[in-house]
């Protein structure tokens, strides 16, 4: 099983907790129904950059789009935007919790080198869907799908 080295910040205009937030992050990445499944996160100095950030933030940093969260494809940045962080995201359908779950799983995706996936139509959404956006048909999910892993690039 590969490591994978990652480490957590709060942006200082970002009025969250860094230990809860890197102590939640260290929950979702051990999730066994998540990229646990092929991967051992662990918390160092170096590694993945996952950053809790403003939606005004993401803009200057790269990200397309102030509202949704974003990472660098195979690459060791993720930019979590702490306003969906805080408040979720109704079209996802999905509680507070279980929502953040999605988020760091879905960037970690892409760190990992993983791309979007559609929605199959009916079933569990895959995590790799901008499940943000809304998941149509679909049914809720956090758990790795098929389509999750058939999307590497």
């Amino acid at each position: 099983m590969r490591s994978i080295v990652y480490r957590t910040s709060v942006d200082p205009d970002v009025d969250y907790d860094a230990t809860q937030f890197a102590h939640e992050v260290d929950i979702y990445l051990a999730d066994p129904d998540g990229w646990a499944q092929m991967h051992r996160f662990v918390r160092g100095p170096s590694g993945i950059h996952i950053r809790l950030c403003r939606p005004e933030t993401l803009k200057t940093e790269g990200c397309h789009d102030g509202r949704l969260s974003c990472a660098t494809l195979g690459g060791k940045r993720i930019w979590l935007n702490s306003e969906r962080w805080i408040h979720g995201a109704p079209k996802s359908r999905l509680p507070l919790d279980s929502y953040r779950q999605y988020m760091v799983s879905h960037e970690m995706g892409h760190s990992l080198g993983y791309d979007h996936v559609k929605c199959p139509g009916s079933g569990p959404v895959p995590v790799m869907v901008q499940q943000t956006l809304g998941i149509g048909a679909c049914t809720p999910n956090t758990k790795l799908t098929e389509s999750d892993l058939r999307s590497r690039k």
